[in-house]
């Protein structure tokens, strides 16, 4: 016990003595400076004696600023002077050439459509359909169509039946009923001129 605390007494010796020496040593070096006339943070007392001497510089002369003077007065120094406009440079571009439009063929006019007639003959087109297929009735092939045609009062109508062959205001041949359509010729028009009536939805 007596050894470890003799041994901690003398590594506390050691240490203030390193301590001792350090300090001793920073005292020296203050004293140095202050004896060579010189702060401790540097530089030196005469500092502000220094001359400074500018070299390889030309000599200025008066005639110089008074000529530079007069070429400032000249150049337009002032900037609320009017001044002319600098002429803008002309645009030598030629313009584009416009391309032309593809002209388009005149439509031709539509002939005027001629039918055929019973005897092979030009005529002109039958009559339009003036009938609404509403459906049929009766066992195949011997099925009855009706007919609903517009009544001679408004609003009102009129039911026509009629089998294969009959013909209706003179001019209306059925030629043939179907379960979907019927097939409607024109009296003194080839069959070519047959129109098909599909069954109304309504």
């Amino acid at each position: 016990m007596a050894d470890r605390l003799q041994q901690k007494l003398g590594d506390s010796r050691l240490r203030l003595a390193v301590l001792l020496g350090i300090l001793l040593v920073l005292v020296v070096i203050a004293g140095a400076r202050l004896w060579s006339g010189r702060s401790l943070v540097g530089g030196s007392a005469g500092s502000d004696d220094i001359d400074y001497v500018a070299r390889n510089l030309p000599p200025l002369e008066l005639d110089d600023l008074a000529l530079g003077g007069e070429e400032a007065a000249g150049s337009g120094g002032n900037p609320f002077a009017y001044r002319a406009p600098p002429t803008p440079t002309p645009n030598l571009t030629p313009p584009p050439t416009p391309i032309p439009r593809p002209t388009m063929p005149p439509r031709p006019t539509p002939a005027p459509r001629v039918a055929l007639g019973a005897d092979g003959q030009p005529k002109p087109p039958p009559p339009p359909f003036d009938r609404e297929f509403i459906g049929y009735f009766g066992p195949a092939p011997f099925f009855v169509a009706a007919f609903r045609n517009s009544g001679e009062e408004p609003g009102s109508s009129q039911i026509d039946v009629a089998v294969a062959g009959d013909v209706l205001d003179d001019v209306f041949i059925v030629r043939e009923i179907g379960l979907e359509s019927v097939v409607i010729g024109f009296v003194g028009y080839d069959p070519s001129e047959d129109t098909r009536v599909p069954l109304s939805e309504k």
